[in-house]
């Protein structure tokens, strides 16, 4: 190992985060596959975020050496998981999914939160399918994260959201329907056939969101059922798709 490798090393382990930033940053430009293990161990135990980050892509841009001690990383508990979580889901290697997979139902909020995340970036077919079939979980904060998660694997995760906007469980349907909207045009267009259904079957609950969804597809029809509901009797449903109309009509 060279003297200035050695030097960065040690430098990477100072008091002053200033000096560990420098370091992370030197490594992660200079230092070679050998450092995987100290580059891993190091952002293991940062305690500054800023460090964290700049370390976490010395990891990432090596990762043929770093990856398997990241999987390794994660059977340790402890808050370094969502460290590890955060590295994976951006090196987004299939194989890792898993290993990630147990994690999504964590007791740690922050480390679920986390795994779930990185599934969605990841995109897999088998990732997909673990996300999706949480949907509807009542905790707001594992809701949200697991909304950020499926909007993460955007185009990928457009079919099996479509298929749960038929869920028996009304709470699932809904937080397709509010996943599909947050993904968007083009990736949700493959699902409009379904939340047209919703808007004609559906509860308001998730006709709301779902005709939100819509909302957001540049389809000609979907102007039409805008209009059916803005004209309607129903006083939300009615106030909604006049505004809806309306933006869409701004953003054209």
């Amino acid at each position: 190992m060279s003297t200035s490798l050695e030097r960065a090393l040690k430098a990477a382990r100072h008091d002053d985060s200033s000096v560990r930033q420098r370091a992370a940053f030197w490594l992660g430009t200079h230092g070679d596959e050998s450092i995987a293990e100290e580059l891993v161990s190091l952002l293991l135990t940062e305690p500054d975020f800023y460090v964290r980050e700049t370390l976490t892509r010395a990891v990432v841009t090596r990762s043929a050496s770093t990856y398997p001690l990241l999987v390794q990383a994660l059977t340790d508990p402890g808050p370094a998981r969502v460290q590890v979580l955060h590295a994976l889901s951006k090196i987004r290697d299939p194989a890792s999914v898993a290993e990630i997979l147990p994690l999504a139902d964590d007791e740690d909020d922050a480390v679920a939160a986390k795994a779930r995340w990185a599934l969605g970036r990841i995109g897999t077919p088998g990732a997909v399918t673990a996300l999706v079939d949480h949907l509807g979980d009542e905790d707001e904060f594992r809701r949200k994260e697991l909304t950020r998660a499926l909007e993460q694997a955007d185009e990928a995760a457009v079919a099996a959201l479509a298929t749960r906007l038929a869920d028996p469980d009304t709470s699932v349907r809904r937080h397709a329907a509010e996943v599909l909207l947050g993904i968007g045009d083009p990736a949700a267009r493959a699902a409009a056939p379904e939340l047209f259904h919703v808007v004609e079957h559906d509860d308001k609950e998730v006709v709301l969101p779902a005709i939100e969804a819509l909302a957001e597809l540049d389809l000609p029809e979907v102007d039409d059922v805008l209009v059916r509901l803005r004209d309607g009797d129903d006083a939300r449903l009615s106030i909604t798709a006049g505004w809806l109309l309306t933006d869409r009509a701004e953003r054209r």
